[in-house]
């Protein structure tokens, strides 16, 4: 976080996250960040874990006691590799892919001696994954809890049951926040109409994602693009560039 204020959740662990200080979550940790109502200027990095196969084993087997790192803007190594991945990404040169790599390498050196790890608890490990997975590649379709259940040879009360204990949200509203993100990406493009996108992320009314929408976003679909359409009109206006 830049300039800001937002409250970081992971799973049943949430703190505040302000100027200075950065949020990690780790891979299949179910996770989001809600903003305070104040100006925020963050940086956001989102790798796949295969880029740096060094630190497989602490992926694997550990997890950030807090997702919080508080103060990490004063460490000058955490600070040149989030700059030093940002301009490589942005030059597309030959060598771009190496450059983030060795940048996220001195990232996560540094974070792991900074941040304290703990040994994940090997209590419904697997099949908290497996359910993260299955979601993830079948939200837009029509999903229940049932058909989850049948496809994972579970009880669908165990898993409504790790959905509220574990992660601290119920099946159907995790499957709508996976939903209304995809939306607000088709959103973004302007490509298709607002019927055709809550249809593609998997819902059989308008109304239902109208209702879904803004329940999570705060405005409707319609005043999302909008919104989206005069944010992009302004930033052509100013000649301004935003990371």
């Amino acid at each position: 976080m830049k300039k800001g204020k937002s409250l970081a959740v992971v799973g049943s662990k949430n703190t505040f996250f302000e100027d200075g200080d950065l949020f990690i979550s780790f891979p299949n940790q179910i996770h989001y960040y809600l903003d305070e109502p104040i100006p925020q200027e963050h940086w956001i990095l989102i790798v796949s874990p295969d880029i740096c196969p060094e630190f497989k084993h602490e992926f694997n087997h550990f997890l950030p006691v807090s997702p919080v790192l508080k103060g990490a803007a004063d460490n000058p190594k955490i600070v040149f590799a989030f700059e030093n991945m940002m301009e490589s990404y942005a030059s597309k040169n030959k060598y771009s892919e190496t450059e983030v790599k060795g940048s996220m390498l001195i990232l996560l050196s540094e974070l792991f001696q900074c941040m304290p790890l703990e040994e994940k608890q090997t209590y419904d490990t697997n099949l908290l994954t497996d359910m993260i997975h299955y979601c993830y590649d079948n939200y837009m379709e029509d999903i229940s809890l049932q058909s989850l259940a049948n496809a994972l040879h579970v009880s669908h009360y165990y898993i409504s049951h790790i959905f509220n204990e574990r992660l601290h949200i119920s099946f159907r509203d995790y499957i709508n926040s996976l939903r209304i993100g995809k939306a607000c990406e088709m959103l973004k493009r302007n490509e298709q109409t607002i019927t055709e996108i809550a249809f593609e992320v998997g819902y059989n009314s308008t109304r239902t994602f109208d209702r879904c929408f803004t329940k999570i976003e705060g405005v409707s679909p319609k005043e999302y693009r909008e919104n989206m359409k005069s944010k992009s009109k302004g930033t052509a206006a100013s000649g301004k560039k935003y990371r």
